[in-house]
């Protein structure tokens, strides 16, 4: 019996060994490996700490007066420093691009209209007696941080000429932000004053989701109309206008989406209702942080209309902590600016106004037909935040209202469609700053903004 035992036990103890050999080795290996591994970690750790370090040093230096006044829109700025024995590499690009924010209008306007026309291949110039199909693309932009009004209705002017028959049935799409087009149901077609208006929808107002647009949604309206270019319409420049209904404000695009055909005499001036157009330029664009700047400004006043208007009233609305700089105005009128500062949806801004009373001998300011004329003045400014700062400005001429801006669901004012707005111009930039660090391959990457008293962390990546 014991001898049997004694058999048993010694090939129990054959198995052990064999398979004792199989695991001394993996058993070896996974110890050399754990003790390179023990090695590698902490060097990382250190990296990532050097790497930390650095980004830290960066967000204090952008706080420190004088260390970006070197600086050069999107050209980098190298640092070499040792943390704790560590080299560590830094990279900052000083970036000036425009906000994405709401912004707060000066005036009730919430929705910014464009347009633009495709002449199929042509584009948007085309020869005399041309036939095809012309598609029209309205752009609807959410500006305002006011998210409280919905779109109700979207009208479109086409120009005098083309006929109800022209809009092509079923070609009215709608794209959200770029996405896929999606076919919507065809507008409303009314003739009104010799001039053919479509409204979307075709009864009643928007529902949710078309209604509701979040901050700076872009949300567009895509039409065809099929047309033969003949007659009244050579040599001639073929205007559109795009009115909208949100809430109980009334907005205007102005004429826009030109067909130039032919050889016009006057490129650029429209057939029909052109009225006025106004922009506005800064010099400079970019301004340091924390550094008073004396900034140039340029209104544009451009007549898209074939027939002299009068301008009554220019009124430019300065952003916040912008301020006029005396006896700098020249252009239009060397006359000083009524100037006030008033509280415009809850933002304290200087106004200035220049009215008949500051225009040359008294009187409203001719401008002819594809006239531009221009106004330039100088403002004083110190800013400590990241971001865009906008102007916008105004313009009066005195022109009657045609009956196809004035639809029965809607009661639009001389204001309405005499004022021309330059919308969010002549922006002035303080930058925002992209910082990069890399230590031992380990590299971390932030967007920093200035803010009051401190710097903003808009982004951090570990890579």
């Amino acid at each position: 019996m014991r001898k049997r035992q004694g058999g048993q036990a010694f090939i129990l103890v054959l198995i052990l060994l064999a398979i004792g050999a199989l695991l001394v080795v993996p058993a070896l290996r996974l110890t050399g490996t754990s003790l390179k591994s023990s090695q590698i970690v902490p060097r990382q750790t250190k990296a990532l700490y050097a790497v930390e370090a650095a980004q830290e040093w960066v967000l204090w230096k952008l706080k420190q007066p004088g260390f970006t006044s070197s600086f050069q829109e999107d050209v980098p700025q190298t640092f070499q420093f040792d943390a704790c024995g560590v080299p560590v590499d830094v990279t900052v690009i000083m970036r000036a691009v425009e906000g994405t924010g709401g912004i707060t209008l000066a005036t009730d306007d919430i929705i910014r209209p464009t347009k633009t026309v495709e002449c199929e291949e042509l584009g948007s110039e085309i020869p005399n007696d041309w036939s095809g199909t012309v598609t029209y693309t309205i752009r609807l932009e959410q500006l305002s941080g006011d998210t409280t009004q919905g779109l109700d209705a979207v009208y479109d002017i086409l120009p005098k000429t083309l006929e109800a028959s022209d809009y092509k049935r079923d070609s009215s799409y709608l794209s959200v932000d770029g996405g896929p087009w999606e076919s919507i149901p065809d507008p409303l077609i009314e003739e009104v004053g010799g001039q053919v208006r479509l409204r979307w929808p075709a009864s009643g107002n928007f529902a949710s989701p078309m209604r509701d647009f979040a901050v700076r949604q872009v949300k567009e309206i895509r039409f065809e109309v099929v047309h033969d270019f003949r007659g009244d319409d050579k040599d001639s420049v073929l205007c559109n206008w795009v009115l909208l209904k949100v809430g109980d404000t009334n907005t205007l695009s102005g004429p826009t989406a030109p067909i130039t055909v032919g050889s016009p005499a006057d490129p650029g001036v429209c057939k029909e209702n052109g009225l006025l157009q106004v922009s506005k330029t800064s010099d400079p664009e970019v301004i340091l942080p924390g550094v008073p700047t004396p900034v140039t400004y340029t209104i544009t006043i451009t007549n898209l209309d074939g027939f002299t208007h009068m301008i009554q009233e220019i009124t430019d609305y300065l952003p916040p902590e912008f301020y006029y700089s005396d006896n700098s105005t020249s252009g239009i009128t060397n006359l000083e600016p009524q100037r006030s500062l008033e509280n415009i949806n809850d933002v304290d801004r200087q106004v200035l106004r220049w009215t008949v009373d500051e225009f040359p001998g008294g009187h409203a300011v001719s401008i002819a037909a594809s006239e531009n004329l221009t106004l330039t003045f100088w403002v004083d400014t110190t800013k400590d935040v990241s971001g865009s700062y906008y102007n916008e400005v105004t313009v009066i001429p005195s022109t009657p209202i045609p009956p196809i801006f004035n639809p029965e669901d809607m009661d639009v004012t001389y204001d309405d469609f005499n004022t021309t707005f330059s919308w969010n111009t002549g922006a002035v930039m303080v930058p925002a700053y992209d910082s990069e660090v890399e230590a031992e391959g380990v590299i971390i990457a932030a967007n920093m903004a200035l803010v009051v008293d401190g710097v903003t962390i808009s982004s951090w990546q570990v890579k």
